[in-house]
């Protein structure tokens, strides 16, 4: 059996700099891709020497069509049982990372998708966006900006969960997954069944994914445009 379940929220969230002003209030949850770049150095803005520039997707699947099947056809504990994030490239001759790994967390929060469009000056303001995760009645913001506070299971105030105890007989395990891009124009397949067994079994809260570079190279003095 074979299930092919299409996102229900696929925004990113960034922090790029538009005429000296960060613009981290803005939304585009009704993009066209999911835009995933690091700019180091490449505009002004006042009181930053060398500013760093990123952005992050963030994606969410509903799973009740996999849970309907728990209690009848499907065994998640099973070997067979298995699980992958697939997002389909669309390099059209555009400038593109190369030797780059993208990383896939578990996110703790959830979040709007948000009504933005804009993805050339970013002027559409909406929740989400690189400060705010939602909006219920007041703002809920992120732990901390950009959706970048890690920290191990059942831990208060993050964003992303990095490691856990899902099973016994797993012990402490890594909750994030990795692709190294060799060429930049690859697709993005990874296999997330940890993730979805966890989230179905309830051990890891329901709010989707966080997609990035990793850390070290967010930080690092190079820029990657655009994946």
């Amino acid at each position: 059996m074979y299930k092919i379940i299409q996102a229900e929220r696929d925004p990113y969230i960034t922090n790029k700099i538009i005429g000296q002003i960060r613009v981290t209030d803005a939304n585009v949850g009704q993009a066209g891709s999911i835009d995933i770049f690091k700019l180091y150095d490449e505009n002004v803005i006042t009181g930053e020497t060398n500013p760093i520039e990123l952005s992050r997707g963030l994606i969410y699947f509903n799973l009740s069509e996999i849970r309907s099947l728990t209690g009848s056809s499907l065994d998640i504990t099973s070997n067979s049982f298995k699980c992958y994030l697939k997002l389909s490239d669309i390099y059209g001759g555009q400038t593109t990372p190369s030797n780059f790994t993208l990383a896939v967390f578990p996110l703790s929060r959830s979040f709007d998708e948000g009504r933005g469009k804009d993805v050339v000056r970013f002027e559409d303001v909406d929740s989400c966006n690189f400060i705010t995760a939602s909006v219920i009645s007041t703002p809920v913001t992120w732990s901390l900006t950009g959706a970048n506070k890690a920290g191990f299971l059942g831990s208060n105030n993050i964003d992303i969960i990095s490691s856990g105890n899902l099973r016994d007989n797993l012990g402490i395990v890594n909750l994030f997954v990795t692709q190294a891009f060799a060429l930049g124009t690859e697709d993005l397949e990874v296999d997330i069944t940890k993730i979805v067994s966890g989230t179905i079994t309830g051990l890891l809260p329901d709010c989707g994914f966080r997609i990035s570079f990793l850390e070290s190279q967010d930080t690092e003095t190079k820029t990657r445009f655009v994946k």
